[in-house]
């Protein structure tokens, strides 16, 4: 989904060559290049075909959260192709800066709409070998998943955990955001840890099983694990691979999650929780179950966006990826 479309095809037709042969491989080659030249398939205006683009069973998840109409839009959204988003470290270059530089080597970069470090463009690789981005200036990250980093920063504290860092994208972004606070990066993966080419404040662990002494931390991020249905257009098979099993059972593991690692944060500290869907199970859900057993206040966790409890992206309203971010204080 990132390369141009005649590589997607060479590389299709090569691979149906070596596996199934001739007569498959030009099948194959027909079809797409037909699929290429055919801009009204391409398009797909007709509904109907926009819904068969997805499972039935989760068409018809959405058209009960949402109604038929707006479920129709979510869809069409999420089989467009994406713009990929960009953060500027602002701590080193403005977004003007950073927009102009590109624009010299000849690549028009929009304004995201919520985060004010978001860059938006239409293809990566062009942006990779510019001197801008090998000088690390720039980082591909996901606008949605910007406003997470910030919702730290809004948090703020001296102790911060990144709980889920993966390869440490926000983990980055958060001490470019907060340069006065010690900000730790965890992973139950060593090699996802390596390669965050983070130097120090490093944790190999589980967060189900965190390692680290009780209430020490004052803002903690759980970017937990979840269904990925909010970011359908960078990943479509996902669309495909999930079950609604799967669904409930990355709730119970979000929910353990928050449990596990409620204990290292101190008293009046805040989670930063967040996830690229927007499942109720998932989300409010989480949250929901959550109260049961923890005693905590919601915060509004953008105070300069707006005045709400917490944030959820639908794509079709936002052109973001679907997102949910929610800061809870412990009482």
């Amino acid at each position: 989904m990132k390369k141009a479309y005649y590589h997607v095809v060479k590389e299709s037709v090569e691979y149906a060559k070596n596996e199934y042969g001739g007569s498959v491989s030009g099948f194959l080659n027909a079809i797409l290049r037909r699929f290429l030249n055919d801009a009204e398939l391409r398009d797909m205006p007709d509904p109907d075909k926009v819904r068969n683009s997805y499972p039935p069973w989760l068409y018809k998840r959405w058209t009960r959260q949402f109604d038929t109409e707006n479920t129709d839009k979510l869809c069409a959204e999420l089989i467009r192709e994406p713009r990929f988003a960009l953060r500027v470290n602002t701590a080193r270059i403005s977004v003007e800066e950073a927009r102009q530089r590109l624009a010299d080597e000849g690549i028009i970069a929009g304004c995201g709409n919520f985060a004010p470090s978001a860059l938006t463009v239409d293809r990566l690789l062009p942006v990779m070998a510019t001197p801008v981005f090998r000088e690390g200036l720039l980082t591909i990250q996901g606008e949605a998943s910007q406003l997470a980093g910030i919702a730290v920063r809004e948090a703020a504290g001296k102790m911060i955990l990144d709980a889920c860092s993966g390869s440490g994208t926000k983990t980055r972004q958060i001490m470019e955001l907060c340069p006065a606070s010690s900000v730790y990066s965890m992973d139950n993966d060593m090699k996802r840890l390596m390669l965050s080419a983070l130097k120090t404040s490093v944790i190999c662990g589980d967060s189900i099983r965190p390692p680290i002494r009780s209430n020490i931390f004052d803002t903690i991020l759980i970017d937990a694990p979840c269904s990925s249905l909010g970011i359908i257009r960078k990943h479509p098979e996902i669309k495909w691979r999930r079950t609604k099993g799967e669904i409930l059972r990355f709730a119970e593991l979000q929910l353990a999650m928050l449990n596990s690692l409620w204990g290292l944060l101190a008293k009046g500290g805040r989670v930063i929780y967040s996830v690229c869907t927007f499942e109720p199970e998932e989300t409010l859900g989480v949250i929901h179950n959550l109260a049961k057993e923890k005693k905590f206040t919601l915060e509004n966790p953008l105070p300069f966006l707006f005045n709400k409890e917490y944030f959820i992206s639908l794509p079709h309203e936002t052109a973001m990826d679907g997102f949910f971010i929610a800061r809870l204080r412990k009482l």
